[in-house]
């Protein structure tokens, strides 16, 4: 009798999608491009408070691009080592992006308005000198930005110490309920080093990970720590922000200050986050 038997068919195998991490000559035209518009915007718009409002999107552009042209992805700047959109990062770029753009703003338009006085075309009232270009740094924002670099680099710090093997179960129980989610957790995409989960590339870092836990045992867990930070930092944004706005929109002829921070506001941003980080560092995760 004839041999029937037939040949299974090769199964596929399911190689990620690698992002493309190469920087192109467009990359490096384009920040060159923002980098003068960003120069510019300060002098020749009138307006100091759309001035403003330009040099923050010009700035999230310019990080946009930088983080495409190394890492392959336009949200870059937001992931991490691990390849998770991380919260630390998130909050450190929001920070940033608001206190640059508004410093570079008011240094650009106190020497316009120091031009225009020379030139006879603008005249300095009693408040002071347009020519004044020194700002005046509160000390509870220099606070503000150490606590969020203390966050930035305290966060991975923790997570390198957690290094002990992973319960079998508890992590199959986290994967499967990340299936439920969605979330592709074939070995080809999650990575599992000692208890904490990573992502094998860029393009599987997801917005849900501002939220989500990070270890084997709450990776599919809604993370209060985090959300309590990222609440008290966007209401904190939020507020200065529009500080920032109404000193923009005055008709002071130059800005000799920023805003002041509230001592109470920045109490509760350091309670915040230092309970981000403690939070981080108990564990969340049974032994095997």
């Amino acid at each position: 009798m004839a041999d029937t038997t037939i040949a299974a068919a090769p199964v596929p195998v399911s190689v990620p999608a690698a992002p493309r991490p190469a920087w192109t000559i467009w990359h490096t035209l384009s920040i060159i491009v923002l980098l003068v518009a960003t120069g510019l915007v300060g002098w020749f718009i009138p307006s100091r408070l759309i001035a403003w409002l330009v040099s923050m999107t010009l700035l999230i552009a310019f990080i946009a691009i930088a983080a495409h042209g190394v890492t392959g992805t336009w949200r870059g700047a937001l992931i991490d080592e691990r390849n998770r959109i991380s919260l630390s990062r998130f909050q450190m770029l929001l920070w940033t992006v608001l206190i640059l753009s508004a410093l570079l703003i008011a240094v650009l338009t106190n020497l316009r308005a120091n031009s225009l006085v020379q030139t006879g075309l603008f005249t300095a009232n009693s408040t002071g000198a347009a020519g004044l270009i020194g700002l005046t740094i509160p000390s509870t924002l220099w606070v503000l930005m150490g606590i969020a670099t203390t966050s930035l680099v305290g966060a991975p710090l923790v997570l390198s110490t957690k290094t002990k093997d992973p319960n079998p179960d508890e992590m199959q129980a986290t994967l499967n309920q990340l299936a439920k989610q969605k979330m592709d957790v074939s070995p080809d995409n999650v990575i599992i080093t000692g208890q904490v989960l990573s992502y094998a590339t860029p393009n599987n870092a997801r917005w849900g990970d501002l939220f989500t836990g990070e270890e084997t045992g709450n990776a599919a867990n809604f993370d209060l720590g985090k959300i309590q930070m990222f609440y008290f930092t966007f209401i904190l944004i939020l507020i200065y922000g529009m500080a920032l706005g109404a000193l923009f929109a005055s008709q002071v002829p130059t800005i000799t200050a920023f805003p002041d921070m509230d001592t109470g506001m920045l109490a509760l941003l350091g309670i915040s986050h230092a309970g981000y980080l403690t939070n981080k560092a108990v564990p969340h995760s049974s032994a095997p």
